[in-house]
């Protein structure tokens, strides 16, 4: 038979057994709980981790579509253009970009008019777009009287030049000195430092682009002397020529606009003259430090509808990729 003491000592060992048992459940529980807490812990992280990746992808993706999206138009939906001789190139390049053209597609696709002209189209709703310097009275009366009204949105700078004949002694002119040649006060180069000579002052025919800029940024409110037929040149080309001759060598001014005597019609006999001690260049021009920079315009009618894609082709002229545009088609941008 057991004795007492026996059996308290195999109740004593079961008791150990059983608390030894029940830590170790306890301690196996823990364990678990701690690793299952870790397990999801790293799964959390696992989970934000790619949703960071894949927000920071698509932001990226956000940005680059932003920075590539490109105003594009078909054929079909570009607006009519038209506009001044000097201002083509540029609206070469305009379409170019937009239309996804070659430089010859583009270039057989846009036609400039004369400024006069392209403004009539306007006007008759022959052109829904010109690009041209800004309007004469004459012009404005004309619209006027057609019941039109212009928007004008200035898209790049150019400058207006005076030009002589490589021969010609003298290389600088004040702007009263050019307004006294014009109004006829002034006949000789002599009396601003030239030679000798009678001087033969060609204008541009009414309502060009060049003879309105003439009227209201140099003469302003004086009256242009009255010349012969034969001293009234239609076409820009037709005054540079004139003044390029060789027959006017020491005799001839004339004006044009700076980027297409600089670069679209050449002549190696002419020169540029300084006006108020300012060379005109494209530094000059831009910064405006030349007295006679000007503005360039996108116009068209007020009552162009609201959504309409000549509005928005104006608007992303204005954008960074579309001043990118008018500079490559000679101008500087517009501040």
């Amino acid at each position: 038979m057991e004795t007492k003491n026996e059996k308290l000592k195999i109740d004593f060992s079961t008791v150990v057994i059983v608390i030894f048992l029940i830590a170790l459940i306890v301690v196996g529980g823990i364990y678990y709980l701690v690793t299952k807490n870790k397990g999801n812990e790293s799964e959390v992280n696992a989970i934000q981790n790619n949703i960071e990746e894949n927000t920071t992808t698509e932001n990226e993706t956000n940005s680059i579509a932003v920075e590539t999206t490109k105003f594009q138009l078909s054929k079909e939906e570009y607006p009519k253009v038209d506009g001044a001789t000097a201002m083509k190139p540029m609206s070469v390049e305009i379409a170019k970009s937009v239309l996804g053209m070659t430089k010859e597609e583009a270039d057989k696709f846009i036609i400039h008019n004369t400024t006069a002209k392209a403004y009539e189209n306007l006007i008759n709703k022959k052109a829904d777009l010109i690009f041209v310097s800004e309007p004469s009275d004459s012009i404005l009366k004309d619209a006027k009287n057609a019941g039109v009204e212009f928007e004008m949105v200035g898209i790049g700078r150019d400058g207006f030049v005076f030009i002589v004949n490589k021969e010609n002694k003298v290389d600088s002119l004040t702007i009263e000195q050019i307004q006294k040649i014009y109004t006829g006060e002034i006949k000789n180069w002599s009396e601003v430092g030239g030679e000798d000579e009678k001087i033969i002052a060609y204008q541009r025919e009414p309502n060009s682009g060049s003879q309105n800029l003439m009227e209201k940024m140099v003469m302003k409110k004086l009256k242009l002397a009255d010349v012969p037929s034969e001293l009234k040149i239609d076409g820009m080309e037709g005054l540079i020529d004139a003044v390029a001759s060789y027959s006017n060598a020491k005799e001839s001014i004339g004006y044009s606009i700076y980027l297409y005597a600089k670069e679209q019609y050449v002549k190696d006999s002419i020169k540029f003259l300084s006006i108020n001690n300012v060379y005109p260049t494209d530094d000059t021009i831009a910064n405006g430090t030349y007295p006679l920079s000007k503005i360039v315009y996108a116009i068209y009618r007020k009552d162009e509808p609201k959504n309409s894609n000549t509005r928005k082709l104006v608007k992303w002229l204005l954008t960074q990729e579309g001043q990118k545009t008018v500079v490559a088609g000679g101008y500087t941008c517009i501040e």
